[in-house]
């Protein structure tokens, strides 16, 4: 029996990580630290903290304990003061999980919060300020610089898995946060002369993971000393995040960001020392994480975008478990098609790029108008068929596709073999009275449909008559209605064209084709439409009223980009012949032109001349030297450094992607990644494992952007190359001393191996 919980603090269990090893020759032992009466290993801090102050006399009754902790802390800290009679004041981010914000706030502890913006370092200048303008109120506890922080690990978490493990040990690994675990682990096992090299798992600047500091972006805890560490190991937030959620599915263990985190490295750790034995310090459990989206049974993708249906920014999540629907509105193919008409096709392939990117499976159909007016009309010149006439056009449009590098859609349904669905269509429309004949053709009762001009804001009541199409040539109820099936002409019918019906000889509308092919290939309910903005009124208003009508609630978001303007630099006056082979022949390849349309934000203006193409070409030379330069470096990798740019390249296009795709932002933040790395290099920072690190960094944000050009390989030198081979030769031989002693050496040169099985 315990005197109090306080006395129930330690001895937490060690647990054997048994699923998500993939190294059987090392062990990995999970010491849970959410054991403790508080939740996690920030009791025992708490608790040395509020013992040692009273033992110098610093901590009387009188006095309100202060401390600037993101929870864990402040949690030990208020179950210790409530045990001991103290009151307690908690500075905080505006960011922690309100789990912990309830948690302390029921143990009687006031909490302060501060900008979300400053961190944690916003919560200790709050700290300081208070106590030092009131000393005599607040006894500040300082877990930054008070050693008793260290110590308790020092005197407890340190014999405790010296005795769990007999002294079979190789490596420690924990996070770092205020440093005290660390530091207290190091100075523990160097002291007792022991070879476990203990290791710091640290975020990258600008990470998300709770409690958890970097050291470069936040105050440096006057406690750590970095010489007292065996290896300190950047992990991304992602990394962890997924760890965790790996541990709790796999293991059972449900543990918190920064158990994911410094699971990851000893993960990573494992796979480097292929034999031996790892503790990793599990400080908290999951269930202080449950409102953020760490545990989040549905898969949320980071990604906010522009809806023009509500006219605002909103996140872009999937709906239940099917595949994400993406209709693009396609050409006319009457003629080749010029520059201008891709825009809307590359900013829905960087769209779809990046949701595939994030594991959202992507289902995105393209149709391709090859029967109306124009078609018609230029097979009727031709002398040929429409079928025969627009054939080399559609060839063409999938060809362009293909050179500036679009994903394939799954489908480019083609008007002209879809009649029989946009019949049926309009027959629902009728049966549903939104729709009547007059006069052999079929029309959408504009009055019927009350939601119409909700995606263009326009009044139905102000629409100016001649605003929609076809008005002149058809008689209509009421003139602002719109075509659904238009009789053929005579000569037309003396063609064969047109589809026999109970109405007559007739032909679809644009505005049809698209709500049927949409429905048939994505189903009533899908997930984005996209297309240029001019055809947001009247085409895609009217897509929306037939969809509807029809009892579908079709897209549920829609994303439109701004048109492609043409300052006449490039020697025509005409853009409509600036095809992609008349500007690759003008000296521009695919990739720069690719590169160019995708240069402006969507929803901005794009400048189609010569000085902007050019613009996009100097860019991606600079970034593409950058990466032919990786393929011939020779220097020693400064590890810190290219650890933060493939963080900071990785971690910038997600985020710059996230904010409604904003490429330029993107590009900003490769050019500064270029910039540093080319200084890395310049100063002989960069051997070829790092270089090769940064290039499967730019080959990551390529899978996104598909620019860049990778077709120079990493070189080796003659040395590298040499032992590579030596120890190749040692592995066949099953001598794996010798193969481990060159692994080592090629470990100092910066060359990272990774084996397969013999």
């Amino acid at each position: 029996m315990y005197a109090s919980i306080i006395d129930s603090i330690g001895n937490t269990p060690l647990v054997k990580i048994q699923t998500i090893n993939p190294v059987p020759g090392v062990t990995i032992l999970a010491k849970l630290e959410y054991m403790n009466p508080g939740g996690s290993i920030k009791d025992r801090a708490a608790l040395y903290m509020i013992s040692q102050a009273e033992a110098d006399g610093e901590l009387t009754p009188e006095k309100t304990v202060i401390e600037a902790t993101s929870g864990n802390t402040g949690i030990g800290l208020a179950m210790i003061c409530a045990v001991k009679g103290y009151k307690l004041a908690l500075a905080m981010a505006e960011s922690a999980s309100e789990e912990r914000k309830k948690i302390l706030k029921a143990r009687g502890a006031r909490i302060i919060l501060t900008p979300r913006h400053l961190g944690s370092d916003g919560a200790i200048e709050e700290a300081y300020r208070l106590a030092r303008e009131y000393p005599d109120k607040y006894f500040l506890t300082d877990q930054y610089n008070n050693e008793a922080n260290w110590k308790a690990h020092y005197h407890t978490t340190g014999p405790e898995i010296m005795a769990q493990t007999n002294g079979q040990i190789d490596a420690v690994v924990a996070t770092v946060g205020t440093s005290g675990t660390l530091m207290g682990l190091a100075r523990y096992f160097k002291d007792q002369n022991h070879r476990a090299r203990v290791i710091c798992a640290e975020p990258y600047l600008g990470h998300g993971i709770q409690g958890l500091k970097n050291m470069k972006e936040s105050y440096t805890p006057e406690i750590f000393d970095k010489t007292l560490l065996g290896e300190i190991v950047h992990i991304d937030d992602e990394t962890a995040f997924e760890t965790a959620r790996q541990l709790a599915a796999k293991e059972g263990l449900f543990v918190g960001m920064s158990s994911g985190a410094a699971m990851a490295v000893a993960l990573d750790q494992a796979k480097r020392l292929q034999n031996g034995v790892i503790v990793v310090i599990f400080p908290d459990s999951g269930e202080r994480y449950l409102s953020t989206e760490l545990f989040s049974v549905k898969k949320n993708i980071h990604l906010t975008v522009y809806n023009s249906l509500g006219g605002k920014k909103e996140p872009l999540n999937p709906q239940g478990d099917k595949e994400f629907g993406v209709y693009t509105c396609g050409p006319t193919v009457h003629r080749r098609l010029d520059i201008t008409h891709f825009r809307r096709h590359a900013f829905t392939d960087l769209l779809i790029r990046y949701l595939e990117y994030q594991n959202v499976k992507v289902r995105h159909i393209v149709n391709i108008t090859d029967y109306d007016d124009k078609t018609i009309e230029g097979a009727r010149q031709a002398k040929t068929t429409p079928q025969a006439f627009t054939q080399p056009f559609i060839d063409a449009f999938l060809a362009d596709l293909s050179r500036l590098g679009m994903r394939p859609a799954q489908a480019y349904p083609r008007v002209s073999e879809h009649f029989t669905e946009m019949t049926d269509l309009t027959r629902k429309l009728l049966v549903n009275n939104h729709a009547y004949e007059k006069l052999h053709s079929v029309y959408f009762d504009l009055a019927s449909f009350a939601d119409y001009g909700r995606l263009s804001r326009v009044d139905v009541n102000k629409i100016r008559v001649g605003a929609t199409v076809d008005l002149d040539e058809y008689e209509k109820n009421n003139p602002k209605d719109f075509t659904l099936l238009k009789r053929v002409t005579l000569s037309e019918l003396k063609q064969g064209l047109g589809v026999k019906t109970e109405w007559g000889n007739v032909r679809p509308s644009l505005h049809l084709q698209c709500a049927a092919l949409a429905s048939t290939f994505l189903g009533a309910d899908f997930d984005i439409h996209t297309g240029s903005r001019e055809l947001m009124f009247p085409h895609h208003e009217n897509e929306i009223a037939i969809a509807r009508a029809a009892g579908g609630s079709f897209a549920r978001v829609w994303m439109h980009c701004h048109p492609v303007q043409y300052d006449g630099s490039l020697d025509t006056d005409d853009p409509r012949s600036l095809t992609l082979d008349r500007l690759v022949d003008m000296g521009w390849d695919e990739k720069t032109i690719r590169f160019w349309l995708l240069s402006a934000h969507y929803r901005k203006s794009l400048l189609l001349s010569r000085k902007s193409l050019d613009d996009a070409q100097t860019v991606l030379s600079r970034i593409n030297r950058c990466i032919e330069s990786l393929g011939h470096v020779s220097g020693q990798s400064n590890e810190e450094d290219i650890q933060q740019i493939t963080y900071d390249l990785r971690q910038g296009m997600m985020d710059a992607m996230a904010s409604d795709l904003k490429i330029p932002v993107l590009v900003s933040g490769l050019l500064s990644g270029v910039k540093r790395i080319n200084r890395l290099v310049v100063d002989g920072q960069i051997g070829p494992g790092g270089a090769e690190r940064l290039l499967n960094c730019f080959k990551d944000v390529d899978v996104v952007l598909n620019i860049f050009d990778f077709s120079t390989k990493v070189g080796y030198s003659s040395e590298v190359s040499a032992l590579m081979a030596e120890r190749d030769a040692a592995r066949q031989q099953k001598d794996f001393k010798t193969a481990d002693r060159i692994r080592e050496q090629l470990d100092e040169m910066g060359i990272l191996v990774h084996d397969q099985k013999v």
